[in-house]
């Protein structure tokens, strides 16, 4: 299997799961133009309760140095923390946010890159969300918008390095399927948080 095709058979198997995250209520609000502030500050906070764990677990796991990857850049969690804490939250809030407890398994580098190829690939995404809220809410890139505008103007850049470690990383056929499965597993997982009511 070459490597072009395992970034097509992640694109292809898991574009239902996309589809599915994309259609969340408050992303749909987002492109609507309808979205609150304290919607957006609750869609925020349903990102870092799935992002949280699963960084501090990825950081933990044995192969995590040999990735190549770099959690000062490639962690989500702390632009979360900046975002809400710009949205009036406080530490103590932060630190109370629900945590989600059923997470993707990310134990071998294989389930890792299938986990980050949804997170990564978000940032994409997130320069579209980045430019349709500045336009009505009262944010900006710097301030309040810093996870959705993770890279900025390095978006495309980041992106190329991180498939570039994905496809150097992963080889065999078992490690395909498991990074495929741990993609789709993500995205399913994170529309299941996002869609379930934080207070139940």
């Amino acid at each position: 299997m070459t490597a072009t095709t395992i970034m097509e058979r992640l694109k292809s198997e898991t574009a239902h799961y996309h589809r599915q995250v994309e259609q969340n209520p408050y992303a749909k609000a987002i492109m609507n133009q309808t979205v609150t502030i304290e919607e957006y500050k609750t869609y925020l906070e349903k990102f870092y309760g799935f992002l949280k764990p699963l960084e501090d677990q990825a950081v933990q796991q044995p192969f995590w140095g040999s990735t190549g990857l770099d959690i000062e850049i490639r962690g989500k969690a702390g632009l979360l923390e900046k975002d809400l804490r710009n949205l009036g939250a406080s530490e103590e809030e932060i630190t109370q946010l629900p945590l989600c407890k059923e997470l993707p398994d990310i134990s071998t580098p294989a389930r890792l890159f299938g986990y980050l190829y949804v997170i990564e690939g978000s940032t994409n995404g997130g320069q579209i969300m980045t430019k349709r809220l500045s336009q009505f809410l009262p944010i900006e890139a710097d301030r309040g918008l810093e996870y959705f505008n993770a890279y900025g103007s390095e978006t495309r850049t980041r992106w190329s390095e991180f498939t570039g470690l994905l496809q150097q990383s992963i080889s065999t056929p078992e490690d395909h399927d498991n990074m495929v499965h741990s993609a789709s597993e993500t995205f399913r997982l994170l529309d299941q948080w996002i869609n379930t009511d934080k207070d139940k």
